[in-house]
């Protein structure tokens, strides 16, 4: 006869099952009061638009004699929450630590805070608290300008006849367009925001120029030789890009100074503007004014054929309207979110992607019409802002993220456009199959160094450092490419799932 004499000295299976669950319950109930925290968001704010600080750094907080009682001081920044409310937040560095101190503002305060600001700028006299990281590149870029267009486009446009005056022109412009933006911009902020769009207002003014000065010469008049017609628009051109260009420059500046955007807010506004106007162009062919058109000319008793555009007046209209709508279409967006200049690298590519994509399937498809090409190009051109939009809501890359991959999209198409000619060697034979490989080698160059910085993007956008475990892997396949295997004889590709 058996005596039972208690629980066996060994867990068994139920026993095994109640400490799992008394170790488990407690991280399940940790996950699900972590998965339900809020997500605060806050975004980073000008901290005294008036001057162009974007922060007050250590320098600054010294002459300004600001947070005396912060020892260590590394750095102050303003934050703006989704509700509106304002954080003073300075950093300090004690004993080895990194230590934040958040102040409150609201409204009032903020604004008390900043006035202070300026009466401490009044009693230094001003000028040694400005931001000026702008400056530099602000004026050499106006000088390259002038280089490159001003100094011989105003010898044509005044239709100079000495070669002495046109290079004595060239040479002062030149001249001219350093020192006038180093003089105005002497005492006054000069931050990468005004930097970025002045150069956009006086490159895209070039262009914008030319456009109207062809727009406001006629055709040709009566008795007008020619020459004389073409000589009379090379002019106009030219006058108008002057123009246009240098009245662009002052304008972007003075825009900043109007709206107080962050430099990546510029560069949005810059970059939608470029989407804007080369679609009003790819319109205006699709639509017919910017389509060629064969004409017969009388010049005295010779009777010849030449091709001209059909409405060329319309379609600088069009093209001009096109850039008007993206600035106005990158204001909106500027709007509802913040850009950083990263940001907008991206969104550059993803429009170009979207174009290669959408003119290589209508290319694909059967039809060489240059028409349905472009029309292809533009609609999922389009698409591609749309889509390169939600892709960065949730992300806010640094400058160099965004090159990055700018630089995988060049470098994707170019090596699907290599391997494809060592193939096929002969690109007027397989123009579908170059279009085909030199779009997929884009977005898959673009896609791959896309998915390496979206990660650490969302996460400073977030403010969750940390919060994912180093350890852990993202499901999926990762390769590698190992450039040492080439001489030491290991493997060149690594492939783990």
């Amino acid at each position: 006869m058996k005596r039972w004499t208690g629980p066996p000295r060994h867990p068994g299976t139920l026993t095994l099952l109640l400490l799992t669950l008394v170790g488990v319950l407690p991280g399940i109930s940790a996950d699900s009061r972590l998965s339900a925290q809020g997500v605060e968001r806050e975004r980073q704010e000008v901290v005294w638009p008036a001057a162009g600080i974007l922060e007050i750094s250590p320098d600054l907080r010294s002459r300004l004699g600001l947070f005396p009682e912060v020892e260590a001081f590394r750095v102050a920044r303003l934050l703006l929450r989704e509700d509106g409310t304002a954080i003073l937040e300075i950093e300090s560095m004690r004993e080895g630590r990194l230590h934040r101190e958040r102040r409150l503002l609201g409204d009032g305060e903020l604004a008390g805070f900043r006035s202070e600001l300026a009466q401490r700028q009044a009693a230094l006299g001003g000028r040694a608290v400005f931001t000026r990281e702008g400056r530099g590149s602000l004026v050499l870029g106006h000088t390259a300008l002038a280089l490159s267009y001003h100094g011989w486009a105003i010898p044509q446009a005044l239709d100079m006849d000495s070669n002495q005056a046109a290079v004595a022109t060239y040479l002062l412009t030149a001249g001219a367009s350093f020192y006038l933006p180093y003089r105005l911009t002497r005492d006054r902020p000069v931050s990468d925001a005004h930097r970025g769009l002045s150069l956009y207002g006086g490159t895209r003014g070039i262009a914008t120029g030319l456009f109207l000065g062809d727009l406001l010469v006629g055709d040709g008049r009566d008795g007008e030789m020619m020459w004389e017609r073409d000589d009379r628009r090379s002019r106009a051109r030219f006058a108008g890009g002057v123009v246009a260009g240098m009245g662009g420059g002052v304008l972007g500046f003075h825009a900043v100074d109007r709206w107080e955007p962050t430099e990546g807010t510029a560069a949005l506004w810059g970059a939608m503007g470029d989407v804007g106007m080369v679609s009003g162009a790819a319109l205006a062919w699709i639509a017919g004014p910017y389509a060629e058109e064969m004409v017969i000319r009388q010049d005295g008793d010779f009777v010849y054929q030449e091709s001209r555009t059909r409405n060329r007046q319309v379609g600088h209209a069009m093209t001009l309207a096109g850039q008007g709508l993206g600035l106005g279409t990158g204001a909106w967006l500027s709007r509802h979110r913040t850009y950083s200049t990263g940001d907008v690298a991206v969104l550059r590519s993803a429009a170009v992607l979207g174009a290669q994509v959408g003119g290589t399937a209508v290319r694909a498809a059967g039809s060489d019409e240059g028409r349905s090409i472009a029309a292809g190009a533009l609609g999922v051109g389009i698409g591609g802002v749309v889509l390169g939009d939600r892709w960065l809501r949730e992300v806010e890359l640094s400058r160099g993220e965004g090159l990055l991959v700018n630089a995988g999209h060049l470098a994707g198409g170019a090596t699907a456009l290599g391997i494809t000619y060592l193939i096929a060697d002969d690109i007027d034979d397989h123009p579908v199959l170059y279009l085909t490989t030199s779009t997929l080698g884009s977005l898959l160059g673009a896609g791959l160094v896309w998915r390496a910085v979206r990660t650490d993007g969302r996460l400073r956008a977030r403010g969750d450092f940390g919060s994912r475990d180093p350890g852990s892997r993202e499901m999926g396949v990762h390769w590698e490419v190992n450039a040492t295997g080439l001489f030491l004889g290991g493997p060149l590709v690594t492939i783990r799932f």
